[in-house]
């Protein structure tokens, strides 16, 4: 026979085993387009993130030709703000806000 404490004990016991088979969802890639602008070889989103472009090896990518440009981006967002290239960066024009990389 079951008492309340053994109950418990199954219940938590169960929980825990099920969420262990759960997908880690922060984990995996989101897919995402960003637009930002590109200082000291560094690309920084429109809202202030600094994102490190990689590409499918995990390499980062050499942005410093886009130096002062506004460039969009496609492909997958990581933990850390890494982000998976799908896509050649797209050069927009001249940036229209001056922030240097590092916030």
């Amino acid at each position: 026979m079951f008492t309340n404490r053994r109950l418990i004990a199954f219940g938590v016991a169960t929980l825990a085993g099920l969420t262990t088979l759960l997908p880690a969802v922060a984990s995996k890639p989101v897919p995402k387009t960003i637009v930002g602008c590109v200082f000291n070889g560094g690309f920084v989103s429109s809202d202030g993130y600094d994102i490190r472009p990689m590409d499918a090896n995990g390499k980062d990518v050499d942005l410093r030709r886009f130096e002062g440009h506004q460039v969009t981006i496609r492909g997958d967002l990581l933990p850390g703000d890494a982000f998976i290239l799908k896509n050649p960066p797209a050069d927009s024009g001249p940036c229209r806000i001056m922030r240097p990389a590092g916030k």
